[in-house]
């Protein structure tokens, strides 16, 4: 019977053939071992820097998204590289290690959101060298991470010192058309400006109505469902009369009646039909605050208007102008702006998705037999295109204005019919509807305002006829509330060449110690420094600076252009403003304005001299937190 050998009975020469085994199997699991402690060690090192590097993009996307202020992403690239850098990500250098470059790299984009923030976003791919895996050749993992920061950067401007009752008399809106140079005061309009943040495509400024919880509550018996959008002479014809039969307002008749009787009275301008014309009425004259009793600005109607728009345009009549500066020596209407009004609000969803919803648009006419024969009549008429006539036009036998073909609906909405889901502010319970004005052929200036709230049939649409209805009738044309703001940015035209109080922007408490820019667009033809800023809610004696006055300024910068003299260009850099409330710093033994001032909210206000028809253009930021989106 064969029997198995054991191990200890094995000839010599055959177990000197097997000795040295464990040896080559040891080695191997060895490699195993090291192979698999490499990966882990490689792998934990790439996690700790996949960690690290999608910190440091969230930081410099936080960081970059507030250089956007001015629209210049190169700005906010550069701070974004320097906190990579700050971060240990390298950006743009290539370093090599142990024969291996590793070059990191970063690209970013910018995009607006629907409610208006501004979004950066950020991707970094960064190389992370391995260790032990370049033993098997994998030399490199190339790491991308990306991040999506937003910021609110533009404040919601008043759109109108009037806002409330929808009196035309300091100022007005206007745009210039996109064939047009930017001197005449218009930085974003033509097509040439080097201030435009997306070049070519028309820009449009871009508006926000506020519509207050309260305004069709049921529960309040002054609501109202229906919300009428009113454009003031939303055309850029020139009608060619300069001569208009004059009546006084009721505070003037009773002021002064020797003066301003009762009737109807010739009164005249000069300018040519190219121009505006603002025929003085003389009532300015009765302003006197100090007085017994006290005249405001407000109680009388300085001017009667006429025209506001200029014809102004150079080259081409085929198109509409060619970005040169210039007017034509008469009165030509191909060389009109025409302007699209477009009006739309934001839908919240079911899923929580917010949706753009189109409710009307608008084309402002030119009248030049091409584009359009001026055949709505909107000249110096409030017009809610497509709405109700009030009572007066119709007696009047005034055409209606009818909205573009294709419009949606029109600009006489209802609230429960037309804004279904409307997205609404949590916290007050605000509705926003929003307007979109561009101007998109043409090079003249096309003046224009807007106003909103409710439906009122006996107030007329002539801009004269209703500014004496609502004067001689306090309350006959109130917007209950609804309050119109540009969105950063507001084209102005001044009428009036003495200091008038404007505010600007609503600042809550919340923002005491934050910081506010303003800057002002070609303050020239009449404007005068200084620009003084105040709040409301404090006495100007605690609290205002005045900029413009002497140099430094009171921010500490030197050089400014001071208003008439910003011939094309910003006052740059803007005016800093900071918030006053932070009481940490405070000697109350020997107190100061900047460290002492208690601040509870209010309106930032401009007292400024603008100039009579001086076209000139806000821009208003307010600094806060950027968030991150994605």
């Amino acid at each position: 019977m064969n029997e198995k050998q054991s191990f200890e009975t094995l000839p010599t020469d055959e177990y000197a053939s097997q000795r040295g085994q464990s040896i080559v199997l040891i080695t191997f699991m060895l490699i195993g071992l090291l192979a698999f402690a490499g990966i882990a060690i490689d792998s934990g090192f790439t996690f700790a820097r996949s960690t690290q590097l999608q910190a440091a993009v969230d930081a410099a996307a936080l960081a970059a998204v507030t250089e956007l202020t001015g629209g210049d992403i190169n700005d906010a690239n550069t701070k974004a590289g320097q906190f990579l850098n700050t971060n240990g990500v390298p950006v743009a250098t290539t370093i090599v290690k142990n024969g291996v470059p590793i070059t990191t790299t970063m690209t970013s984009s910018t995009a607006v959101t629907e409610l208006g923030a501004t979004e950066y976003t950020l991707t970094v791919t960064w190389p992370v060298e391995h260790y032990f895996l370049q033993l098997v050749g994998w030399n490199v993992t190339d790491l991308t991470k990306s991040a999506t920061a937003a910021y609110f950067p533009l404040a919601d401007v008043y759109a109108s010192r009037r806002v409330e009752s929808g009196v035309l008399s300091t100022s007005n809106q206007s745009v210039f058309g996109p064939s047009i140079c930017t001197s005449f005061g218009d930085p974003f309009s033509p097509f040439n400006s080097p201030y435009r943040p997306n070049p070519p495509v028309a820009y449009a400024y871009n508006y926000r109505i506020l519509i207050p919880s309260d305004y069709d509550d049921p529960n309040n018996p002054n609501s109202t469902d229906v919300l009428r959008v009113e454009l003031f002479d939303p055309d850029s014809i020139n009608a060619a009369a300069n001569t208009y039969a004059v009546s006084y307002s009721a505070n003037a008749m009773t002021l002064d009646s020797t003066n301003f009787p009762p009737g109807t009275y010739n009164k005249s301008c000069s300018s040519s039909q190219r121009d505006p014309c603002l025929i003085e009425t003389g009532e300015r004259n009765l302003v006197n605050p100090n007085g017994s009793p006290p005249v405001e600005l407000d109680q009388i109607n300085p001017f009667w208007f006429a025209r506001i728009d200029e014809n102004r345009g150079a080259g081409s009549l085929s198109g509409h102008g060619n970005g040169s500066c210039g007017a034509p020596s008469s009165y030509n209407p191909p060389f009109n702006t025409a302007t699209l009004y477009e009006l739309f609000y934001y839908k919240q969803n079911n899923d929580g998705t917010i949706q753009r919803i189109e409710l009307a648009r608008y084309t402002g006419q030119v009248g030049d037999g091409d584009r359009d024969n001026g055949d709505h009549q909107t000249d110096m008429r409030w017009v809610s295109p497509g709405g109700t006539l009030p009572n007066d036009d119709i007696n009047l036998g005034l055409p209606a204005v009818p909205v573009d073909l294709g419009s949606p609906g029109d600009f006489e909405l209802s609230i429960s019919n037309d804004l279904s889901g409307i997205l609404s502010d949590p916290g007050t319970g605000n509705r926003y509807v929003y307007l979109d004005v561009t101007a998109s052929s043409g090079a003249s200036e096309n003046g224009f305002e807007v106003w909103a709230g409710p439906f009122y049939p006996d107030v007329p649409s002539n801009v004269n006829t209703r500014n004496l209805t609502v004067l001689n009738n306090p309350g006959a044309h109130a917007a209950k509330g609804v309050t119109i703001f540009g969105i950063g940015r507001l084209p102005m035209n001044s009428n009036i060449n003495f200091a008038v109080d404007i505010p600007l922007i609503y600042v809550g408490p919340e923002l005491a110690g934050e910081k506010i820019h303003v800057s002002l667009f070609d303050t020239d033809a009449g404007s005068q420094p200084p620009i003084v800023f105040y709040f409301d809610s404090i006495a100007e004696s605690d609290w205002s600076l005045t900029f413009g006055a002497g140099d430094p300024d009171p921010d500490g910068v030197s050089g400014r252009c001071k208003p008439g003299s910003c011939y094309d260009e910003w006052v740059n850099p803007s005016y800093e403003i900071t918030i006053p409330g932070i009481l940490d710093n405070c000697d109350w033994g020997n107190p100061t304005q900047a460290d002492c001032t208690p601040f509870y909210g209010g309106r930032l206000i401009a007292r400024y001299i603008g100039g009579n028809n001086d076209t000139y253009g806000w821009q208003i930021s307010l600094s806060g937190l950027p968030y991150l989106v994605r």
